[in-house]
């Protein structure tokens, strides 16, 4: 029985809640070699599942293997060597055995596995698609703007700082627009409208930007820089990059543009809460003008990408492509995309064509044993954006058209070895070899610790950074 025949079997329970940890800790514990021990950060999963459905020869595994296209990896292509390591690693954790024929088949605990570990992905994504709707999205926008909007108006009153008051005003703005998504985008179904008044509303943030900056360097005002202002500031960053890798996450999967919009803004109250703390910095030394000149740089980069996207947006129905506008979650495609289209094209002689039915079949067969981790819930991703992003590597030299073959360039090896360079480097330290501490964990530890010490000793700070 093919594995995908499996998910009928499972009932919403199931899927809510999936296998139980005490099953998971002890038979998932082949994956422990590594640090990242889901099935969805690893293709000896994939390599087992081929196996499952009926692969069972060594080739065979490979030919399908070098097809696999998953976007939460760091492998951008398979090699003939990684599945030769995943068959060492099967035989030693006694998952297959091979034949006299040299037919692999898989034993009973690695059919345990196999199907322990599917439930497991169907679990996740079952959970993550709720994540990456557009419903949690909106709820998870309004409560971080409301924490944020009082936070940063509270503490900008205090220290007079213009820049902190106008950020926290923006973010308590931001709900109208939240607003805007969900009747016009969402009830009336006018997602460009929603978008263009979005943008507007952008731009005239950066108007009202221009206005106050200009005000506050004719006529600057002391900034008292606290401690509390500077944790603000990096909750502001830390909630707002989340935020913007959300929708733009959610917009990009399900196509919605007053998301991918929203996402921009998100991008830009980032901007905003790097240059308060820089305008905070700043006034340590006791220069409040570079509060303003910040505000100013910020402004100056909002009008220009607002225009942008705004031109994008009003441009005629069949010159429209929502792909022009740019966000963070287009990197995670992107990347791995580049490597895949290089990797193929650097393994053997290939056409246009072929590549792209590569594409097709190891994104299938991705979505097939891996979910929504294949394409990371973006389900437009095919063909056509392969191809889009072929004609990009195209004109950007890195691959060049040799009769009806393509061929990589310098330019495109160059790409496709730090690629591959990240990607060992990267595997190499997922991989336990002893107990050792995580430096990883020290990291957080540090972290922490200096965090707890700023709550506790803040009013000495402040009352150090009032001296100065």
């Amino acid at each position: 029985m093919p594995l995908s025949d499996l998910k009928s079997k499972y009932s919403k329970k199931d899927l809510k809640f999936g296998p139980s940890i005490e099953k998971v800790k002890q038979e998932m514990s082949v994956y422990y070699e590594t640090r990242r021990h889901e099935p969805n950060n690893n293709f000896l999963y994939g390599f087992l599942c081929l196996i499952y459905d009926g692969a069972n020869t060594l080739e065979a595994i490979k030919s399908k293997m070098r097809l696999f296209f998953i976007s939460t990896t760091r492998i951008p292509v398979i090699e003939n060597e990684d599945v030769e390591e995943f068959l060492q690693i099967a035989r030693r954790k006694k998952l297959v055995i091979i034949n006299e024929d040299d037919k692999i088949s898989l034993t009973n605990e690695g059919k345990n596995l196999v199907e322990l570990s599917y439930h497991q992905i169907l679990h996740t994504s079952h959970w993550m698609r709720i994540l990456f709707s557009e419903k949690t999205v909106m709820i998870v926008t309004a409560f971080c703007l409301i924490i944020l909007s009082i936070l940063k108006i509270f503490t900008g009153l205090q220290l007079t700082s213009q820049g902190m008051l106008t950020e926290g005003f923006e973010n308590l703005t931001d709900l109208i627009k939240i607003g805007i998504i969900a009747v016009i985008g969402f009830k009336f179904n006018k997602d460009r409208l929603a978008s263009i008044i979005i943008i507007l509303m952008v731009l005239f943030t950066g108007a009202t930007m221009v206005w106050a900056s200009i005000e506050a360097l004719f006529n600057p005002t002391p900034i008292i820089p606290t401690i509390q202002a500077y944790i603000i500031g990096f909750v502001s960053i830390a909630m707002n990059a989340g935020l913007m890798y959300l929708k733009s996450i959610v917009g990009r999967s399900s196509g919605n543009l007053s998301l991918l919009s929203d996402s921009k803004d998100s991008e830009l109250n980032v901007r905003l809460s790097i240059g308060v703390l820089i305008g905070l910095t700043f006034a340590i030394l006791k220069y409040y003008f570079v509060d303003a000149i910040v505000g100013l740089v910020i402004a100056a980069l909002i009008f220009v990408e607002g225009i942008k996207i705004l031109r994008e947006l009003v441009a005629k129905e069949e010159d429209f492509d929502i792909t022009a506008i740019k966000v963070v979650a287009d990197n995670i495609y992107n990347t791995r995309l580049t490597g895949y289209l290089l990797g193929n094209i650097r393994r053997k002689r290939i056409t246009r064509s072929q590549v792209l039915k590569n594409f097709e079949q190891g994104l299938t067969l991705g979505r097939l044993y891996y979910e929504g981790f294949a394409d990371f819930f973006y389900d437009e991703l095919g063909p056509e954006i392969a191809e889009k992003h072929l004609d990009k590597l195209i004109e950007g030299k890195s691959i060049e058209i040799l009769k009806e073959d393509l061929v990589i360039t310098p330019k495109g090896m160059k790409i496709l070895y730090k690629s591959k360079a990240k990607e060992y480097n990267s595997r190499a330290n997922l991989i336990i070899t002893g107990k050792k501490f995580n430096k990883h964990h020290l990291y957080w530890l540090i972290f922490v610790i200096i965090f707890i010490l700023l709550i506790i000793f803040g009013n000495d700070i402040n009352s150090w950074l009032t001296s100065l």
